[in-house]
C-alpha cells in the first residue's frame, strides 16, 4: 500500500447508498436500514437471513453506511420516562447585528434543547426543549432568553399533546 493518507469522509446522497451505486446495492441497503429501524440491535446474522446475503456483507454494508453518515444506531429514551413532563417550543428573533449561527451555537449547547432549527419568516430560530416542571421551563426562559443581548424577542408555547412523532423513515417513498 503506497502512502498512509486517508481520503476525507463525505456524506453520500441516497442515490449513492449502494457500494457500487447499482439499483440492487441501493435496494439491499434500504432493506438493511429498514430492519435496523425496527430493531437497532438485530444481529447481522438475522439481517443476512432476511435479506438473503452473507453476514459479512451485512457487516460491511452497515459499517459503510455508518462511515458515510447515512445512518446512526442509538437508543432513544422517552422523555416522560425520565421525568421530563414539559415540552416547550420557543421561536427566537435574533437581535440586529448578532449572527444567527452564533446564537444557534449557544442554544445548542444547552442540555434541555433537543431540536434547534433555523427558520424563515417572522423568527430566525425554532427551539424545542424538554423540562421536568413548569418552574424549570420558566427558569430556562429567564436564563437563556430574557435580557440576553443576542435575543430581540421570543414567542413560546407549551406542547399539550404530541399527535405524531416520526422516528423512522419510509425508505420506499
Amino acid at each position: 500500500m503506497a502512502g498512509n493518507s486517508e481520503a476525507p469522509k463525505r456524506s453520500r446522497s441516497p442515490r449513492e447508498m449502494g457500494d457500487d451505486g447499482s439499483p440492487e446495492g441501493i435496494e439491499l441497503n434500504k432493506q438493511i436500514i429498514a430492519l435496523l429501524q425496527q430493531d437497532g440491535r438485530m444481529p447481522y446474522s438475522a439481517i443476512a437471513a432476511q435479506v438473503g446475503v452473507s453476514e459479512g456483507t451485512v457487516r460491511n454494508r452497515v459499517r459503510q453506511l455508518l462511515d458515510d453518515n447515512i445512518i446512526t444506531i442509538q437508543a432513544e429514551a422517552l422523555p416522560a420516562a425520565l421525568g421530563y413532563e414539559f415540552n416547550g417550543l420557543t421561536f427566537v428573533k435574533v437581535a440586529s447585528g448578532c449572527a444567527i449561527d452564533d446564537v444557534a451555537k449557544r442554544l445548542a449547547a444547552i442540555p434541555e434543547v433537543y431540536y434547534l432549527i433555523m427558520v424563515m419568516g417572522r423568527f430566525d430560530l425554532s427551539v424545542a426543549t424538554y423540562h421536568k416542571s413548569q418552574d424549570d421551563y420558566r427558569a430556562f426562559l429567564t436564563e437563556q432568553f430574557y435580557g440576553q443581548p443576542d435575543i430581540a424577542g421570543i414567542e413560546n408555547s407549551l406542547v399539550l399533546k404530541v399527535h405524531k412523532m416520526k422516528l423512522q423513515w419510509d425508505l420506499n417513498g
